[in-house]
């Protein structure tokens, strides 16, 4: 069955919902899991206000990365699976389908939660995206009080 599994993980209760159901996954097929978090190019960004950039990166890099540890932890100490970790810069559909590549998985799992009225248009939305993209399968985590059949 799954032997390499990604995970996409940005510390969100979505996100955290996808770790937990793909590191069971990970446990029942004994996978190996590498866990990325994705840092949107922030530097890119234009900022006001004499903020210095790099410290702005620097800042959101820190807090990934804690994120990042705590993820990759949190999988090793209750699922005894075998996992490591990665950070991504740039857009997330091009990082997780990189990553998928580079790490030769077989699944990769996302979080996602329901979006509605105008967030749907606005909001790219990572999984559809990701769904033509990816040279594996795609689980996209969706929480159960989300789900009615039927439901856009």
């Amino acid at each position: 069955m799954y032997k390499k599994i990604l995970m996409a993980y940005d510390g969100s209760p979505e996100y955290r919902r996808a770790l937990r159901q793909g590191t069971e996954l990970a446990e029942i097929t004994n996978a190996e899991v590498h866990l990325l978090a994705v840092i949107r190019s922030s530097a890119a960004m234009p900022m006001a206000g004499g903020v210095n950039t790099s410290e702005v990166v620097s800042e959101e890099h820190s807090e990934v990365m804690k994120l990042l540890d705590e993820g990759v932890e949190r999988i090793r100490e209750r699922r005894h699976v075998e996992c490591t970790g990665s950070i991504g810069y740039g857009d997330p559909v091009d990082e997780i389908e990189n990553a998928a590549r580079d790490f030769e998985a077989d699944l990769v799992v996302i979080g996602t939660r329901r979006l509605g009225g105008l967030d749907r248009w606005w909001r790219k939305r990572i999984g559809k995206n990701l769904i033509d993209r990816l040279p594996c399968s795609l689980l996209i985590a969706i929480p159960p009080e989300d789900f009615e059949p039927g439901k856009e």
